[in-house]
């Protein structure tokens, strides 16, 4: 087959991490962005960066261009379904430049990375499925199907973004375990309510969670579901869900009037990646091809921006030596597994404690949240986890969450 097309480096992929890589790297070399959709999708839903991913973002020289889409949120406060405020985990005592959390619209983000890509020079190529990479002695020749064409490309390097269920990962042969989350949700954006602005909501029973969360021009709401129970909550109707939002959070009634159809919500089934190898000759994967959590800390997108923000650096080198072994790629996965590791872990130990039918592991999230909450230093401890700047808990941490 004849070569369609070459360059330094293609991305398959054009979620946030593909974008922000892309466009780091965009102004040194020629960059290839493969997707398979055909256009950017209007979101239904929010997405929540943190001090991790906002860090990220700076560093990408991208926080300036991504700041004016989002809201700003300092505070969470947890509610008891149908009971008292459990705790107001305050972002703003984290001792960093962005002790806050923005909340955006994942439509609106992609928008702006890509403007951002093509300014640099970048291409993206829609409609364009992975089909298969084979690495010669100088280079990886990548198979693709555009359409009804079947296309193939070189380059230096390729780097999967094509999350959790990625093409460019089984085409490696990596070894891969995946688990389905025990939590659904649904996912859905709702009309602005002013009380919500600078201060998010979340709220908790046994075997329920419901989170209320600002965007610009909306408000971002996600709904706890267990596994299993999306066909009973559709039996009962449209207009009962929105009634039972509205019996958690009296506020946002009159604000559904956008939720028109089950179209309107998306659910999601999530999966959890752990991935032996991040990397292979002239080929590497990052986010939620390698390392996708369940949603309770809603880390998955900061994660995968510090991904990106760590493989440009290798990438660059990768070119200076004109090395790009798994052994040099390695560097890369190196920097970044003790975190993603700690972060998966946690959010897995959250959700068993907060989006739970097991009525001791309710009671105890609801002691942790308390006990966090009444203490300065702990509650620093536990947003500076969630936030994702740390890779451990110390012991004596881990004691003062339970005792």
């Amino acid at each position: 087959m004849t070569i369609t097309g070459s360059y330094d480096i293609v991305i398959v992929g054009s979620g946030v991490g593909g974008l922000a890589l892309g466009y780091a790297l965009a102004n040194k070399y020629s960059v290839l962005i493969i997707e398979a959709r055909p256009r950017i999708v209007p979101s239904k839903r929010g997405l929540s960066l943190q001090a991790n991913g906002l860090e990220a973002l700076q560093k990408l020289d991208l926080l300036e261009r991504v700041a004016p889409i989002g809201v700003k949120t300092s505070h969470v406060a947890w509610y008891e379904i149908g009971g008292n405020l459990l705790a107001d985990l305050d972002y703003s005592i984290l001792d960093h430049p962005y002790s806050y959390i923005l909340t955006l619209v994942p439509s609106e983000l992609e928008r702006v990375l890509r403007d951002q890509f093509s300014r640099r020079g970048g291409e993206i190529q829609e409609s364009t499925s992975f089909r298969e990479a084979v690495l010669h002695h100088d280079n990886v020749r990548l198979r693709v199907q555009r359409n009804t064409s079947s296309l193939e490309y070189s380059a230096s390097i390729i780097v999967g973004a094509d999350g959790e269920n990625s093409r460019v990962r089984s085409g490696l042969n990596l070894p891969t375990q995946i688990r389905e989350c025990p939590d659904h949700f649904l996912f859905m954006l709702a009309r602005p309510l002013d009380m919500l602005q600078g201060k998010a909501r979340q709220y908790f029973a046994r075997g329920k969670m419901v989170g209320f969360f600002p965007v610009l021009g909306g408000t971002y709401i996600f709904y706890y579901l267990p596994a299993g129970r999306i066909d009973d909550l559709r039996a009962r109707g449209l207009d009962a869900f929105k009634t039972e939002l509205a019996n958690i959070m009296p506020e946002i009634s009159g604000k559904l009037d956008r939720v028109t159809s089950w179209d309107d919500i998306v659910y999601v089934a999530p999966k959890r990646v752990s991935v032996g190898h991040w990397v292979a000759d002239r080929a590497a994967l990052l986010g939620d091809a390698v390392h996708a959590l369940d949603p309770s800390w809603a880390q998955g997108a900061n994660m995968t921006l510090q991904d990106a923000s760590v493989l440009v650096d290798t990438i660059e080198k990768c070119f200076q030596s004109g090395d790009f072994s798994a052994n040099r790629l390695k560097a890369y996965e190196n920097a970044r597994r003790k975190q993603t590791t700690f972060i998966q872990r946690q959010s897995d130990r959250t959700a068993r404690l907060t989006t739970t039918e097991n009525r001791f592991n309710y009671w105890l999230g609801k002691q942790i949240i308390r006990r966090t909450a009444r203490n300065k230093t702990l509650m620093q401890a536990a947003l500076k986890a969630s936030a994702g700047l740390t890779d451990h808990f110390s012991l004596r941490e881990q004691l003062q969450f339970i005792i």
